[in-house]
């Protein structure tokens, strides 16, 4: 019997899942992305949408494109009658606390504007102090300034919101000069308390494979210009790249590494990449095995713990990791 792709979600969960989805965030998915999402085949979904249909609660657009089948809710006529709690509006405050030092002042205030809108959805009307009640302290180190970033975020919001084509001026520690490149963005990343933009080269938006991508940093646009070309929905795969170690898309290879009883506490709480194993030693040390994405990223992270880490593979990072060490060392003598 074959296995159940997601064994721990029953099937009116699914479908309730599916049924919020569609229905709350308003835009299209393909057929294949909603099997990703939901871990399940392309004909139980099929059948989740005929069950929903058939309750006569939305109506379901469904139409092909480029050889893909996509779904989207058409616009209830009535809105539903919601209301939110004040754990719900906490939970709302929290998120935005953990990020909001990240985000100029201007977008801090309307994102605080917009949360504090959501208390008129409130039962009880008479506890809006209590559901604005700010309880985290958030205590970023060597977050980027975006203070100068505001204009360029919203431009890049809006662009992958409307899927337009950009023009963006951009700098680069491998180049010696600014260059402009001409984009589709389509994915918006947070990483490390950073914002970065997954771009595809316009000259490949009509190519079915082998397709190039960039993953541009905020921070180093100095200008992002939206221009009056559209690009088609480029479908976000699910290749296992996020859940790996490391922002660079490389191809993905196997790390492994020792860390002493010192460190291993640290190491032990922290998920590295999803497909992660831990082994034990007597000690109280570990070997971590993990799959990571980006060569420079893991031999930073390597460094980071300076002796309380040794890395065992891949091997032919160890040489490169032996080079920046001697370089450091020689450095660092040079000014005794």
């Amino acid at each position: 019997m074959q296995k159940k792709k997601d064994p721990y979600a029953s099937s009116a969960q699914k479908v309730i899942g599916l049924y919020g989805l569609l229905l709350f965030t308003g835009r299209p998915y393909s057929l294949t992305q909603l099997s990703q999402l939901f871990r399940c085949s392309k004909q139980t979904i099929l059948r989740m949408v005929e069950q929903i249909e058939r309750s006569q609660r939305i109506q379901i657009e469904a139409w092909i494109e480029k050889g893909r089948k996509w779904y989207r809710v058409r616009t209830p006529k009535q809105r539903p009658n919601v209301a939110l709690s004040v754990d719900d509006i906490q939970r709302l405050l929290l998120c935005r606390d953990m990020t909001l030092q990240i985000f100029p002042e201007a977008l801090r205030k309307r994102i605080s504007e917009t949360i504090e809108t959501t208390t008129v959805l409130l039962s009880d009307y008479d506890e809006r102090e209590s559901a604005l009640a700010s309880f985290t302290q958030p205590q970023p180190k060597g977050i980027v300034d975006y203070s100068d970033f505001g204009h360029i975020l919203d431009a890049l919001l809006k662009a992958i919101r409307e899927r337009c084509i950009c023009t963006v001026l951009y700098r680069s520690p491998e180049w010696s000069e600014p260059r402009s490149l001409t984009v589709a963005p389509y994915l918006f990343i947070s990483f490390r308390e950073g914002f970065y933009a997954k771009c595809r080269e316009e000259s490949d938006l009509r190519k079915k494979k082998h397709a190039r991508d960039r993953t541009l940093a905020v921070h180093r646009m100095i200008e992002l210009v939206p221009t009056d070309r559209r690009f088609p929905p480029i479908e976000i795969k699910d290749d296992g790249s996020a859940d790996a170690f490391g922002l660079a898309r490389e191809k993905a290879f196997p790390v492994v590494v020792d860390i002493v009883p010192k460190a291993a506490m640290y190491v032990r709480e922290r998920i590295w990449s999803k497909d992660q194993r831990i082994t034990e030693h007597q000690d109280g040390g570990l070997t971590l095995e993990f799959t990571a994405t980006s060569k420079p990223e893991v031999l930073a992270w390597v460094l980071s713990f300076g002796g309380e880490a040794t890395l065992r593979e891949p091997t032919a990072l160890r040489s490169e990791l032996l080079s920046r060490l001697k370089t450091m060392m020689e450095s660092h003598t040079d000014m005794m």
